[in-house]
């Protein structure tokens, strides 16, 4: 007689499998969406029509850090700060990781597009005391931060684009960026009629 060899398989090793490939598929799940790059780089072209009516606003960097401070205050952001000097453009400010507030400074160059739109290019990153890399903490900030539909991040161009054509600026007027000219202290728009 053969002798039947059943093997009982267990319930709770079953269950224990089955719930620790939920978890691997939700972690993983989770640190794809964080670190993909859904932002794709639109420069649209500013909605300025051609007439005479256009004008050109010139300002400093005094000025520009100035803007930049009461537009953070306006829009009730207080950890973050942003600053031009001579050379470059600073953003400073804190983050949320893993419950401890992090110091983050970022150094960027700043461009101006074909389409007159403003284009930051991350040249350093320190978070805390220490060099991390940029493209990823990027990501992190772009996944956990509420921004305006005009700013776009792309980690992986380690770029941030300001679209100055989806900024609100009223009903009857655009602009554009013309000149960024840090050395020279000069940064120029041009405004128009939509």
């Amino acid at each position: 007689m053969a002798k039947e060899i059943k093997i009982k398989k267990n319930k709770w090793f079953l269950a224990f499998w089955s719930l620790l490939a939920i978890i691997l598929i939700m972690v993983f799940s989770i640190f794809f969406a964080l670190f993909s790059d859904s932002y794709q780089s639109k420069d649209s072209r500013s909605s300025i029509q051609d007439s005479d009516a256009t004008f050109n606003v010139v300002l400093t960097r005094k000025q520009v850090n100035a803007i930049s401070a009461k537009f953070l205050k306006e829009q009730k952001i207080k950890n973050l700060s942003i600053s031009a000097d001579s050379k470059q453009v600073y953003v400073y400010g804190d983050i949320k990781f893993l419950g401890s507030k992090l110091n983050v400074g970022v150094v960027f160059d700043p461009s101006v597009t074909k389409n007159g739109n403003v284009l930051l290019k991350a040249k350093k990153l320190v978070a805390g005391s220490m060099p991390l890399p940029i493209g990823t903490v990027m990501s992190y900030i772009k996944a956990t931060t509420d921004l305006p539909s005009f700013i776009g991040i792309d980690s992986s161009k380690k770029d941030i684009s300001i679209n100055l054509a989806k900024m609100k600026t009223g009903k009857l007027l655009a602009f554009k960026a013309k000149t960024i000219n840090l050395p020279e202290n000069k940064i120029i728009f041009q405004g128009g009629l939509k």
